[in-house]
């Protein structure tokens, strides 16, 4: 009787070649949906064979989301199979790294922490985020970690150990260099801005397109043909959405060496031009609360200012001079704007 990773490592061959049929593909497809919970079952793939799995399974969401297009579906089912194919693939993309050896921190919104790794190299990790990373490099070629949200990195240089960052869209490369990385799945964008050093960065899965940032660049992923006008916002987001990919400029001020890519280290928030519905997810994060908008003209209003070390309760009046709404206490930290 064969082992079940053998079984599992056999009808994941026939999956790669395109031999399995529809009963077999189902089987990989909600293995992979559910894994992150049983990792060692994976513990015999190589790198390779996990990296194919990806790009097999990525394909076929493709593929799938292409026949939806030809069909008529309510918003809530499509946003829901997205959703959970997007599982899929995010669980994959957090096996690469996670081990028992790992250590894995993930704040809420309203939350910050600093975070020193083994080298030396240090973390400061953003509000609803995560990251994932070895409590130890002695034994390993490479110093890699995990992120999905935001971090600023001040990475300890050691040429002979590469530090790669991975997050749903980006991959970096460094030896000694300080950096902010912005990938949060709920965001159009992703980017990864330089302060000073060299990094080597690309889209993940595409390491073949590789971009070299000097200081005072970024790295920015952008998702286009997004409706400004959806309402209410939803985190569900189809893969087939085109990307645009750029390398920009970024100005660092003179006064305080800070950035706009880099101001939330300072508890600082600049607004530019940007929807109401916009900055309460910044808010959101920012201060930890709820807030729900429930008039859609007063979700599109648009602002610009900056606060710093401001109170949530001074920032919502400064709004409301601008373009009046009215904000309503609807519970612990939860406040709703209409």
């Amino acid at each position: 009787m064969q082992h079940p990773n053998q079984e599992l490592e056999k009808l994941i061959d026939k999956y790669l070649k395109g031999e399995a049929n529809s009963k077999e593909i189902d089987i990989v497809e909600r293995f992979f949906d559910s894994f992150s919970s049983r990792p060692n079952l994976l513990n015999t793939l190589t790198d390779e064979v996990q990296e194919a799995l990806k790009t097999r399974i990525h394909s076929r969401i493709m593929d799938r989301l292409a026949v939806k297009k030809k069909r008529t579906f309510s918003f809530s089912q499509i946003a829901a199979a997205a959703a959970v194919l997007c599982i899929a693939l995010a669980s994959l993309y957090l096996y690469k790294i996670k081990s028992p050896d790992n250590q894995e921190i993930t704040l809420l919104n309203g939350q910050q922490r600093q975070i020193v790794l083994e080298d030396g190299t240090k973390i400061t990790l953003n509000a609803s985020s995560k990251i994932i990373y070895p409590t130890s490099f002695k034994d390993s070629s490479t110093r890699e970690v995990t992120l999905i949200g935001e971090a600023f990195f001040d990475v300890k240089k050691d040429p002979s150990k590469p530090f790669l960052i991975h997050t749903p869209r980006m991959e970096i490369s460094v030896l000694g260099t300080a950096f902010n990385v912005r990938d949060y799945t709920e965001e159009n964008n992703a980017e990864t801005a330089l302060v000073r050093g060299k990094v080597s960065i690309w889209k993940t899965g595409a390491n073949d397109q590789k971009f070299i940032l000097k200081p005072k660049e970024k790295f920015v992923i952008t998702k286009v043909n997004e409706s400004e006008e959806k309402f209410p916002p939803t985190t569900a987001k189809t893969v087939s959405t085109p990307i645009v990919i750029a390398i920009q400029p970024f100005s660092v001020s003179e006064k305080d060496g800070s950035a706009l890519e880099t101001e939330w280290l300072l508890n600082r928030m600049t607004i530019q031009d940007e929807r109401l519905l916009d900055i309460a997810l910044k808010l959101e994060r920012m201060y930890g609360v709820e807030i729900k908008i429930t008039n859609k003209s007063i979700a599109s209003q648009r602002y610009s200012a900056t606060f710093e070390n401001e109170q949530l309760e001074n920032i919502l009046k400064a709004l409301q001079t601008v373009n009046y709404f009215q904000i309503k206490k609807t519970g612990k930290n939860q406040l709703q704007l209409f």
